[in-house]
């Protein structure tokens, strides 16, 4: 690596919609560093995985806002103890690769998978409410980042005035065509029909990192920091499609 070039947010994105596997192939031999927009004067954050998509090494969020796109940066690191280094698949370090997030040609990279989720309950989610007699009517979200083709999001029913044991037993099942670079996503929000819903807790992890069977989920809240006894039981399951 002898040059690391600095693009703006607007511009990386548009190289990895438009190039991908040009880009791709930029940054397996050059460093790639992506930062904020200057418009975004709020501290908000762009969405990081398209150019991780991409092969950006250095993709700079606002970390001072708690938000989706750094719940998703944080468990993008989660398998290496959020050290900041986490080794790029083979195709996206071969400088004569095909791959293309975006047209997903046949390749090393095409694994086809089937995850099965099932929610089963919660445990002891905080309350989200100043007002002392409210209680979360909770719903679960569950949301696959990576790849377009693999981006999906399905979410149970609410429950009503549980916020201590809430059941579920609901079944969501996603194509997953590109396992190395998935992310999932639990989300635990406060159901309201009159507004939007309230967060209450989330944990995102990669898929490859997922662990089968019956799981407990700890749960995190916007910035990142355990909810003490909060938690997610759910059954896991990634099968091969034949």
């Amino acid at each position: 690596f002898y040059e690391m070039s600095s693009f703006k947010e607007g511009r990386a994105v548009k190289l990895a919609d438009e190039s991908a596997n040009d880009y791709i192939r930029h940054n397996v031999e050059k460093l790639s560093r992506v930062y904020p927009a200057g418009s975004r004067t709020n501290s908000s954050n762009y969405d990081p995985v398209p150019l991780w998509n991409a092969g950006c090494q250095i993709v700079a969020l606002n970390f001072q806002t708690g938000c989706k796109e750094m719940n998703v940066n944080q468990g993008r690191f989660v398998v290496n103890g959020n050290c900041g280094y986490v080794l790029k698949p083979s195709y996206m370090r071969d400088s004569s690769t095909e791959f293309d997030p975006i047209t997903l040609t046949r390749g090393e990279w095409l694994k086809h998978k089937i995850l099965h989720i099932m929610i089963i309950s919660a445990q002891q989610l905080p309350k989200v409410n100043r007002k002392k007699s409210s209680i979360v009517d909770p719903l679960v979200r569950v949301q696959i980042f990576g790849v377009p083709a693999d981006v999906a999001e399905k979410e149970t029913s609410p429950v009503d005035n549980n916020g201590f044991n809430p059941a579920w037993n609901e079944n969501f099942q996603f194509d997953v065509y590109v396992p190395d670079l998935a992310l999932v996503r639990f989300v635990i929000e406060d159901y309201d029909s009159t507004s939007d819903n309230e967060f209450v807790g989330q944990y995102t992890l990669p898929l490859n990192s997922l662990k089968m069977g019956y799981r407990h989920v700890p749960l995190l809240n916007k910035n990142g920091d355990v909810l003490p006894s909060a938690g997610l039981f759910i059954h896991a399951m990634v099968l091969d499609e034949e």
